[in-house]
């Protein structure tokens, strides 16, 4: 029998299960600095830990989110305050009859406000563009690399029209489903039904709530999917669909308290500073002369910094919130297939 006491002359065969003689001696591999330590963690994160990732991504590569959501929020800041302004003009005589009527002031206001809290929703769609724009420097991350949003744009070489086709398709989703469970209320009000009409859209608007949000989660995936995954449209929505399924609490609670925090922390930032111009506005108004330049010129600049400072806020909300969506997207790859292992390696053939 052959000797088994020197493990440097002999081994085992695993496919006989008997003892050889070693061929060669043993191996000695090269000595590797170990793979730096990145800004995301390479394993699974706890709830509260997904929710500060988000944060940490955000302030290691604000070029890349906070610009991109900047420069997106700009484009569609200019597109609704040019329709607003055309609607404003076109419906001006009805707009000065309705100021001179408080009752119908009144619900014009609510109606403004609902108006406002739809088109924020309406919104989430931009969020899936975001998303795949953060994707690289996320993925980036887990080595300690930055990514501008010049080099996160270049790399999207080839999925640029599905990342925008697949941010439009939601969107659009979403306002299909605003317009067809409206659509009672609307027949109720051309018949003069008031109260029928004030009653189905409010069920109309929650209902539409619960869908946006739930849809919005199944597919809240899809961004980083095209960009990672390099899938196309449909088989990024499907990729969403199947990892959203597992583990759908979990990412429903983690993304819905890190937009609401977040809101709440933009909104206890921006509050005042709105209330200060506000103030000033209505002092200086007060002061002029009624039907002057000057007042005119007042009100713009207010509108102005008003409407700066809340595409800013948007922008900063969203660039968190497509960070989250990241985070929470490949939090789920290494839950259900071990992705971190994957990271793990790529970071280790890097080093």
């Amino acid at each position: 029998m052959m000797e088994r006491s020197n493990a440097w002359t002999s081994e085992v065969d695993w496919q006989t299960g008997q003892w050889q003689r070693r061929d060669q001696g043993p191996t000695h591999h090269e000595w590797h600095p170990p793979s730096p330590r990145g800004v995301l963690a390479k394993r699974p994160l706890t709830f509260f830990e997904v929710l500060d990732s988000g944060f940490r991504l955000l302030r290691f590569v604000p070029g890349l989110t906070i610009g991109a959501a900047l420069i997106v929020f700009t484009l569609w800041t200019l597109v609704l305050t040019a329709l607003g302004t055309f609607v404003v003009l076109e419906f001006l005589p009805f707009l000065n009859d309705l100021v001179s009527n408080d009752d119908a002031m009144s619900g014009f206001l609510l109606l403004a406000q609902m108006g406002s809290f739809v088109i924020s929703l309406l919104s989430l769609g931009v969020a899936h563009f975001l998303a795949g724009l953060a994707a690289s420097g996320a993925e980036g991350s887990f080595g300690a690399r930055k990514t501008t949003l010049t080099q996160s744009w270049r790399s999207l070489h080839g999925r640029r029209w599905s990342l925008i086709l697949a941010a439009i398709a939601l969107g659009a989703i979403n306002l299909g489903l605003l317009t067809l469970l409206g659509l009672p209320s609307l027949l109720f009000a051309l018949f003069d039904n008031t109260v029928p009409a004030i009653v189905t859209a409010v069920i109309a608007l929650g209902l539409w709530l619960c869908a946006v949000i739930w849809l919005n989660l199944r597919f809240a995936f899809t961004g980083s999917a095209i960009a990672v995954e390099r899938l196309g449209v449909r088989a990024a929505l499907g990729r969403s669909w199947r990892l959203t399924g597992r583990g759908f609490w979990r990412t429903f609670g983690q993304l819905g308290l890190g937009y609401f925090l977040s809101n709440q922390l933009v909104q206890l930032v921006i509050t005042p500073l709105v209330t200060v111009i506000t103030a000033v506005a209505t002092v200086a108004v007060t002061t002029v002369e009624a039907a002057s330049s000057a007042m005119t010129l007042i009100t713009v600049i207010a509108g102005a910094l008003l409407l700066v400072l809340t595409t800013v806020s948007s922008a900063i909300l969203f660039a968190y919130f497509s960070c989250l969506v990241c985070v929470c997207y490949f939090d789920q790859r290494m839950r259900s297939e071990g992705f971190d292992l994957v990271l793990i390696r790529r970071e280790e053939n890097t080093a």
